[in-house]
C-alpha cells in the first residue's frame, strides 16, 4: 500500500507542478459525449492519461479504480463565493515594498488541491483535488513575484474546521490575508484575536486594504514579531485559549516549521495547525 500511495502522490504532484492546465474544456466535453459518461468521469480519465497511467495494465487499472474516484471532483464555485470572507472582503490591489496584493485566477479545468489528505481504513491516502468549469478569481499576496498567500478553496476547506473549534482568546501565527482571523471575529465564542506576523510590509498592506472590511476590528490585535520567539517568550503568559499556526506555503516548507512549533506547546491552549492532517501523512 505504501508503494501505491507513493506512486499516486508522486504523479499528482508532478501534474500539479508542471501541467495543471493540460486538460481543456473541449477535451472533457468531447470525451464525455463520445463515451456517454459524466464530465467528472471524463476529466478523471484524461487526468490519468496525462499522469502516465495505462489502464490496460492491471496495476494501473487498480490504481485508477481505487484512487481516482476518491480524489477528483468537479467543484461548484458558488460554494466558495458564498463564503462570508469572499463576499465581504473585496480589497483593491496594492503594493508595499516587495509585497503585492493582487487577484489570481484558476483557469477552467485547472486542477487544484481542495482539502487535506484523507486516509481510508486500508491505508490508502487520497489527495483531494478539484476543478471548475469556468474561471475562479481569488485574492493573493505575492512576495517578490511569488504567490505566497491566497484564499482559495483549499484554504477555505482546511481552515474552516479550525475556525469552528476556536473560542475565547485566540492567537494565530501568520497573518496572510486574514482569512482565519476574519472568521474567528464572526464567532461570538471568540473574545479577541491576536495575530503575530513578522513581515511589516504584509501588515501594512493588510491594514490599508483588507482590515477596513473586517468585523469587530476593535477585537483584533496585530503584533509584529517572530512567531517562534513570541511562542517561547510571550505567549505562555498571555492566557490564550486557542492557538492556530499558519506559517508555511505547503508541505515542503511546512514539516520542519510544524515540528519546531509543536515543540513550543505549553499546557492550557488548544493548538491547531494549518494542513496538519496532510503534514502528518508525510511524517508517518
Amino acid at each position: 500500500m505504501h508503494e501505491s500511495n507513493e506512486r499516486v502522490l508522486r504523479m499528482i504532484s508532478e501534474y500539479l507542478c508542471f501541467m495543471p492546465t493540460a486538460i481543456g474544456h473541449e477535451d472533457v466535453t468531447i470525451l464525455a459525449a463520445e463515451c456517454g459518461i459524466g464530465l467528472n468521469d471524463a476529466y478523471m480519465a484524461l487526468l490519468a492519461a496525462h499522469c502516465g497511467l495505462d489502464t490496460a495494465l492491471a496495476e494501473d487499472a487498480r490504481l485508477y479504480r481505487e484512487w481516482f474516484p476518491q480524489m477528483v471532483r468537479m467543484e461548484n464555485p458558488e460554494k466558495y463565493l458564498a463564503d462570508e470572507y469572499m463576499r465581504r472582503v473585496q480589497p483593491a490591489e496594492g503594493r508595499c515594498g516587495s509585497i503585492d496584493l493582487v487577484r489570481e485566477t484558476l483557469q477552467p479545468m485547472e486542477l487544484f488541491v481542495t482539502d487535506d489528505f484523507r486516509e481510508d481504513g486500508e491505508g490508502r491516502i487520497f489527495p483531494k483535488l478539484g476543478w471548475f468549469m469556468g474561471e475562479f478569481s481569488f485574492p493573493a499576496i505575492r512576495e517578490d513575484e511569488r504567490v505566497w498567500m491566497t484564499v482559495t478553496p483549499n484554504e477555505i476547506n482546511t481552515i474552516q474546521p479550525v475556525v469552528r473549534q476556536s473560542r475565547g482568546k485566540v492567537l494565530t501565527y501568520g497573518l496572510g490575508l486574514g482569512y482565519y482571523a476574519f472568521h474567528c471575529l464572526l464567532r461570538p465564542e471568540v473574545s479577541s484575536v491576536t495575530v503575530v506576523e513578522k513581515n511589516a510590509q504584509v501588515i501594512s498592506v493588510f491594514r490599508e486594504l483588507i482590515l477596513p472590511h473586517f468585523p469587530r476590528q476593535q477585537d483584533l490585535r496585530i503584533v509584529e514579531a517572530d512567531a517562534f520567539k513570541y511562542a517561547a517568550d510571550v505567549a505562555p503568559g498571555e492566557g490564550y485559549d486557542t492557538v492556530f499556526t499558519d506559517l508555511w506555503h505547503d508541505v515542503a516548507d511546512g514539516l520542519p516549521l510544524y515540528r519546531r512549533m509543536k515543540a513550543l506547546e505549553t499546557p492550557g491552549p488548544a493548538y491547531h495547525y494549518w494542513i496538519e492532517p496532510t503534514l502528518r501523512c508525510y511524517m508517518d
